[in-house]
């Protein structure tokens, strides 16, 4: 049995594609399963997974990686598939990730942009850049296209209670655990574009994701941070002192233009 676990929140727009492809999956509908985590939406997101999904069950525990494990513990298949709501699955996808792990511990593969434009081919080469890590036995999991054995990621502590950043840190603990990854070209997901439209502020928000777990180790700022979509470059410098002094060289810059430009009017 396979559970797959799709966290969502106010994913009306989305998750029927998401859901649809996975019901035409080559296994058999008997061999797997489908569990959505809702955290608090208030669209039709539950309603319509309630078509799809054998289990929507409301989030307990904080982040999407709160949401990844409160689906692991609903979870009844011996093999854990994790995607996301923006996320089409092609229908070979668990018939892959069930030959992966008849050897592996633990599979990802690679996950293609649906639109694509400059900003996702930059996205697209900046992520395959993870691939080199595989030479020391590191593999990063993007969330939106991983698997893992109930038993591995139980015994390695599964998701934590953030959201930036939940997949490099289920990563980190498989890594540490020595469980046995494959990066697999043929474990495909085609995953929305919608972040890639605010690139600079994505590629920010992922060093600053870095910057916490590696240096200040500041978990809280892993959990709770404005949304990719809704973030500007503000939201990202004011929370650390050289941020700060940029961002007062930069009002004070545009508080002397404004008063130059009065004086010439």
């Amino acid at each position: 049995m396979i559970s797959v676990i799709v966290p969502a929140l106010n994913e009306a727009s989305h998750i029927e594609t998401c859901l649809k492809s996975l019901k035409v999956q080559s296994v058999g509908s008997e061999l797997y399963e489908i569990i959505v985590v809702d955290g608090g939406s208030e669209d039709e997101t539950c309603s319509i997974a309630e078509k799809y999904a054998k289990k929507v069950i409301c989030q307990d525990d904080p982040g999407i990686g709160g949401a990844r494990r409160d689906g692991a513990q609903e979870a009844s298949g011996q093999i854990l598939a994790f995607t996301d709501a923006d996320t089409i699955l092609p229908d070979n996808w668990l018939e892959t990730i069930n030959r992966n792990l008849n050897r592996y511990d633990a599979s990802t593969g690679p996950v293609i942009f649906q639109d694509n434009n400059v900003k996702t081919d930059i996205l697209a080469t900046w992520r395959g850049l993870y691939k080199l890590l595989n030479k020391i036995d590191f593999y990063y999991m993007i969330g939106a296209n991983m698997a893992v054995r109930s038993e591995t990621y139980h015994r390695v502590g599964g998701h934590s209670d953030i959201s930036l950043l939940d997949d490099y840190d289920l990563s980190v603990k498989l890594f540490k655990n020595k469980a046995t990854t494959l990066y697999d070209p043929g474990q495909v997901v085609y995953t929305s574009s919608r972040r890639a439209g605010k690139l600079l502020t994505y590629g920010m928000t992922v060093a600053y994701g870095h910057y916490n777990y590696l240096v200040t180790k500041d978990y809280d700022k892993l959990l709770n941070y404005p949304k990719v979509e809704e973030m500007t470059l503000k939201d990202i410098l004011k929370d650390n002192r050289l941020g700060r002094d940029v961002l007062s060289a930069m009002e004070t810059l545009q508080t002397t233009l404004r008063e130059n430009k009065r004086k010439i009017s």
